[in-house]
């Protein structure tokens, strides 16, 4: 068992206190502001489980019944714990005679301690913000009790929980930062990042309204000019890293007083890194950096971030420099190494997320960590645990993955791991994955299926096992499709969400709602827990019922009600949004749900296949219309079109919400269109619709031509990429080697293009997408 693994030397509940006899709580003279906070969470539970509230006082206050001592007390020492050698985040929960010493190191360790004692002995569960259980038991254990633990993952990130409660909730289950909320003193701060920023902060150093018209030569040169608007840093001029030296001292020195003032710990870890783009300077100096480091604008990265290191080490030899290795930044260098005091943060931006980091599907990342964590003693993971592209948060498996990730990281000079996980409403099962993550990240070698029972069970109650079967039901179906969920997969990447696979879900919620009713909390639970399967299953409409009609059936008998469905998510999301949110925040939401109420009923319910594959055998078809498709920052619009067979198409007008970053100029014929595969890089296809391709005025289908599907592809259009399909979901797992007619219906308006009228508006127009297997 790895050192940072929690351990239970002996768990023996032998004893007990009666309730009649209410315990005393005492801390030390100069107990912590967390310490004290422990103490009172520590009141109140055992209050709400027994009754009585115990009395809290310092050590040596007189007091009836056993005692409950709280933090680096002396009876602590006097047992032989030397609580102050423990680490920060160290804890343990001994038995002395009667009474029970609850200790930890500084700051947050004795809090740990109450904590896992709730938890583990006494039957407390905090599954979010607003839920909890604690148990009423007639007696409270105290005896024979031998606990003791640390986290394994020392930083442990979930952008972001719940919003800020000062901490509270995070603290509770073991992470240690809470996104851009701030964890208080009373719940022991947070292990977070000094300012400007915890990323991309070249521009937040040196921003460019005020030095770019003094010092041209501390920003990117690009073509022989220095230019600023999304690019990046001159990082081999002398004199901006100077610069970053002397802001960096301050920023420490201020970062140390406002923590005391707090009574917070000070930032051990700040960041400088690139921003968020491309645009690395190509100046000759620096160029010769990359080029001998191997072509690696990591080295160049580096060599400027290890001499800042140095720089601030004699006077902070404990302060951390974090950096990314992230978009340009990927490939580790040839010669420059990190220093001691520098972390490397490393992005998952392609992984599977329904598959661990072990396996065969996700080798490209782990080869990258592997790479970085031969030269580099410090890592850190930034990882994305909910999907970005619209409609957000379909239901993946994903949680089983989890400590197998962790396990891999904690073994590979990892030590941190930041997740983004958002959406508090609309995210899958997202109070599952939040518990479920914030156990794992403490102790990666907990029993997976004791934590699901735990959750599932004591969550949903008697619906729990039929949680657990649905989600089985996922990763037997996600196992066979190996569909790709990466970062941002459209609808219809989701091809393991089938026919079969819905309606078996679909019915393991009914089962639940059975086993649950009369009991609204626990029903307002599961239709929660069922949110991200009825959105599923009313945006994927089409595709399973395409599925059903390849069975040979008629829509006539379909097992599943739209409507039924669609009111069932307008009444979770309501009820969640008004348990969850306020204000502006809570308005937004609801204006979401609209937004996705009018899109799910914008195409009818069976709709049939275009004109000119009527022909074409039904088992042979896979329609992609135009909802499905993935369409950058919503600059594509899906309109209401009269002329669409479907009834709807995406729309790029011009000119339109990008303004002069997608101007009408860049968008004339040639039109080019293509395949993708991000797994491997692989630009796969790619073909233009000319001038003279056009035959007309309307919609008109244009071929791509005939592809085998690879996992992970997709189909983009025009030059920006900014619509984007999913179409690996068409394949056909038994033939893998099958090839496919690929079909976009798009039409020209405006006078720009050819055909196009005068008085129309300019804009393309892509209606649909159909694959034709041969």
């Amino acid at each position: 068992m790895s050192p940072g693994t929690i351990r239970i030397i002996s768990l023996a509940l032998t004893g007990a206190l009666l309730c009649t006899a209410a315990p005393t709580i005492r801390l030390a003279e100069d107990a912590s502001i967390a310490e004290k906070t422990a103490a009172r969470e520590l009141a109140e539970h055992i209050g709400q489980m027994t009754g009585s509230v115990p009395a809290v006082g310092v050590e040596g206050t007189p007091g009836n019944g056993p005692t409950l001592f709280v933090g680096q007390t002396r009876a602590a020492a006097q047992a032989g714990i030397k609580a102050a050698e423990l680490g920060a985040e160290e804890w343990l929960v001994k038995s002395i005679g009667d009474s029970l010493v609850l200790a930890g190191g500084r700051p947050r360790g004795t809090l740990y301690a109450v904590y896992h004692y709730l938890e583990d002995v006494c039957g407390v569960r905090w599954w979010n913000p607003w839920e909890q259980t604690v148990p009423t038991p007639k007696t409270l254990k105290l005896a024979g009790l031998n606990l003791r633990g640390k986290p394994t993952i020392q930083y442990r990130d979930i952008y972001q929980f719940y919003g800020s409660d000062g901490g509270r909730f995070p603290a509770r289950n073991r992470a240690n930062r809470d996104g851009d909320a701030r964890i208080s003193a009373d719940y022991g701060g947070c292990r977070d990042y000094g300012p400007p920023y915890h990323v991309h902060t070249f521009y937040k150093y040196i921003p460019p309204k005020k030095y770019l018209e003094t010092h041209p030569e501390w920003f990117s040169e690009i073509k022989g000019r220095r230019v600023a608007e999304h690019h990046q840093l001159c990082l081999s001029n002398k004199e901006l890293r100077k610069v970053f030296i002397d802001k960096l001292r301050v920023y420490i020195r201020q970062s140390e007083v406002a923590a005391k003032k707090k009574g917070t710990p000070a930032p051990i870890v700040y960041d400088i890194s690139q921003n968020d783009w491309g645009g690395q300077c190509q100046c000759a100096p620096c160029q010769v950096i990359v080029k001998r480091e191997g072509d690696s604008e990591a080295g160049l990265l580096l060599d400027f971030v290890n001499e800042i290191a140095d720089a601030i080490r004699p006077e902070f030899p404990y302060v951390y420099i974090d950096t990314l290795a992230y978009q340009y930044t990927q490939k580790p260098p040839k010669t420059v190494r990190p220093r001691d005091n520098v972390i490397i943060r490393l992005c998952d931006t392609r992984s599977n997320a329904t598959f661990p980091i072990t396996s065969e599907t996700n080798t490209d990342f782990r080869e990258f960590l592997l790479t970085w964590a031969r030269i580099a003693k410090n890592l850190r993971i930034w990882d994305y645990a909910v999907t970005y592209a619209q409609p957000r948060g379909l239901p993946y498996p994903s949680v089983d993955t989890y400590a197998d990730d962790f396990r891999f990281y904690a073994g590979h000079n990892v030590e941190g791991v930041f997740t983004e996980l958002e959406y508090t409403i609309t995210a899958d099962v997202r109070d599952y994955k939040v518990w479920m993550m914030t156990k794992l990240l403490e102790n990666p070698n907990a029993d997976f299926a004791t934590l699901q029972k735990d959750f599932t069970d004591g969550f949903y109650g008697a619906a729990g096992p039929f949680f657990r079967t649905y989600r089985a039901a996922l990763r037997r179906s996600q196992d066979l499709r190996k569909a790709y969920i990466g970062m941002s997969p459209g609808a219809s990447a989701f091809s393991f969400l089938d026919f079969e696979t819905i309606l078996t879900s679909q019915r393991l919620f009914d089962e639940g709602d059975k086993a649950l009713a009369g009991n609204d909390t626990l029903l307002r639970r599961w239709r929660h827990a069922r949110l991200s399967l009825d959105r599923a299953t009313c945006v994927r409409w089409r595709q399973i019922a395409g599925d059903y009609k390849r069975l040979g059936k008629s829509m006539g008998d379909f097992p599943l009600d739209r409507a039924r469905i669609a009111d069932r998510i307008k009444q979770t999301w309501t009820e969640q949004a008004t348990m969850r949110l306020t204000g502006n925040g809570r308005a937004r939401s609801l204006t979401q749900l609209n937004e996705e109420m009018v899109k799910f009923t914008a195409l009818p319910t069976n709709l049939s296949s275009p004109a000119k594959f009527r022909d074409v055998p039904l088992e042979t078809i896979f329609d992609f219309t135009a909802d499905l498709t993935r369409n950058w920052q919503n600059v594509v619009k899906v309109v209401k079109d009269p002329e669409a067979e479907s009834g709807i198409s995406n729309c790029l007008t011009f000119p339109n919400s990008a303004g002069e970053k997608q101007p009408l100029a860049k968008y004339k014929l040639p039109m080019p269109w293509g395949l993708y595969i991000p797994l491997d890089k692989n630009f796969y296809a790619k073909t233009d619709i000319k001038p003279e391709d056009v035959p007309g005025a309307g919609y008109h289908w244009y071929k791509l031509g005939t592809h085998k599907l690879q996992p992970s592809m997709y189909l983009y259009f025009f030059w920006s990429w900014i619509i984007q399909l999913d179409i690996d979901s068409a394949s056909d797992v038994n033939n893998p080697d099958a090839e496919f007619d690929i079909w976009g219906r798009i039409k020209f308006t405006g006078p720009a293009f050819p055909h196009g009228k005068a008085d129309e508006g300019n804009a393309i127009w892509v209606e649909r997408v159909v694959l034709v297997k041969q």
